[in-house]
């Protein structure tokens, strides 16, 4: 009997920021994603956001790289931005690959089973990061469960690779921390190589601007392949805003409301998802986009400002990787 192949239900907003002939930023598609892969059996579905096929990626290109057929495990050097619906009831399967994975749960509620049984139970607003470790996911509920993948090449075994020079720790500021607290699991491997979960808990490493708004650091990377095979927690560095050469920065941005834009740009491509509230992104020459719960947005190393006119505050998931430089300042 044939799977019913039906597109994610709500749509998958996606946006998607460039630069015209004159490298000013412009936002190049605006649409629902429609790319979308279903698992054999039934019980999910895989909607394409973008791909990326080295490192540092690629952001001076016209291509939609969202509408490549490819498969789960990147290509060396290269990145997988996904979104996946898994539904109530799902068939299970255990995998795993050689890739470095930030997960968000944007909806619903979802288990993840690792080796030996051992089980890990996440809600909307949770945050995971998967360090190549076999699981399956296995939606218990009622609800279709949505996850926000990022995946990242990483090592195969453990060894040296491209490291980054340090970068310098960004300015002293102390605030309060996110009303609403950031759960932050990390998986990974014990010394027999079974997968576990090696931290659950609150994620505490925040970074305060003089706006208001408050950045919350959940893992980072600085090299490619990425390395998923030490006890270190990337998520204690005390890194800026550009992500290092070759490597990644996976944070939670909360901009309360009334938070006043500031321009600002990196030599990165983001992948950005909308947890909670909205928010206004202007471009340059005063061009808006309008980002809701629930929008996915990639931005290719456009200048930018941040506003939130609304009445609640706004959370995004924002990961940031080391891009090509186009002869463009970076301003953050």
């Amino acid at each position: 009997m044939a799977v019913e192949q039906l597109p994610p239900t709500p749509p998958i907003r996606r946006v998607i920021t460039g630069h015209d002939a004159n490298k000013k930023a412009i936002v190049t598609i605006d649409d629902y994603a429609s790319n979308h892969k279903w698992s054999p059996k039934g019980g999910n579905v895989s909607t394409l956001i973008w791909y990326c096929d080295e490192m540092p990626a690629e952001v001076w290109s016209d291509e939609d790289y969202g509408a490549r057929i490819v498969d789960r495990q990147p290509v060396p050097r290269g990145t997988r931005i996904a979104m996946i619906d898994f539904y109530p009831g799902n068939a299970p399967m255990m995998h795993r690959t050689d890739t470095l994975d930030y997960v968000v749960c944007l909806s619903g509620e979802i288990d993840m089973e690792l080796d030996d049984g051992a089980m890990v139970h996440m809600k909307a607003g949770d945050m995971m990061v998967q360090q190549a470790t076999n699981h399956s996911w296995i939606n218990r509920g009622t609800e279709t469960a949505r996850l926000g993948f990022v995946m990242t090449d990483s090592k195969k075994q453990p060894g040296p690779g491209n490291i980054a020079p340090p970068a310098p720790p960004p300015p002293s500021s102390t605030g309060e921390p996110p009303t609403v607290p950031i759960r932050r699991i990390v998986t990974t491997h014990d010394a027999n190589g079974k997968a576990i979960v090696g931290i659950d808990g609150f994620a505490t490493n925040h970074k305060w601007s003089g706006r208001g708004m408050v950045s919350t650091l959940i893992w980072s990377s600085d090299e490619c392949p990425a390395e998923v095979w030490t006890d270190e927690d990337y998520g204690a560095r005390r890194i800026g805003t550009q992500p290092p050469a070759n490597g990644t920065r996976f944070a939670i941005n909360d901009t309360p409301p009334g938070t006043p834009g500031r321009m600002h740009r990196t030599d990165s491509i983001d992948f950005i998802f909308v947890v909670s509230g909205e928010i206004d992104m202007e471009l340059d020459d005063g061009a808006e986009v309008h980002l809701n719960k629930g929008d996915v947005m990639v931005q290719q190393g456009t200048n930018h400002a941040w506003w939130n006119r609304g009445a609640e505050t706004a959370r995004l998931v924002i990961v940031l990787m080391d891009s090509k430089p186009g002869g463009l300042p970076i301003t953050a």
